[in-house]
């Protein structure tokens, strides 16, 4: 198994869900229950970066504003 690789995901609501953003990657997803966010995390950065999902963590961080990298 290869060394784990931990990801910070920033978290806050929206409307009906909860945005979650790797800042890492610069990729976000979202999910209707809290109880999903590290799942969706890691899928999501699995699938931007071909890492095996078994050895990413995931740090999620309840915010109360946004804090997403300026539209390029």
């Amino acid at each position: 198994m290869s060394t784990p690789r931990r990801f910070a995901v920033d978290a806050w609501p929206s409307d009906r869900s909860l945005v979650l953003y790797v800042p890492e990657i610069e990729a976000s997803t979202a999910v209707r229950d809290m109880r999903d966010a590290e799942a969706a995390a890691r899928d999501l950065i699995a699938v931007l970066t071909g890492l095996d999902p078994d050895v990413i963590e995931c740090d999620v961080r309840l915010s109360r504003r946004a804090r997403v990298a300026p539209w390029r």
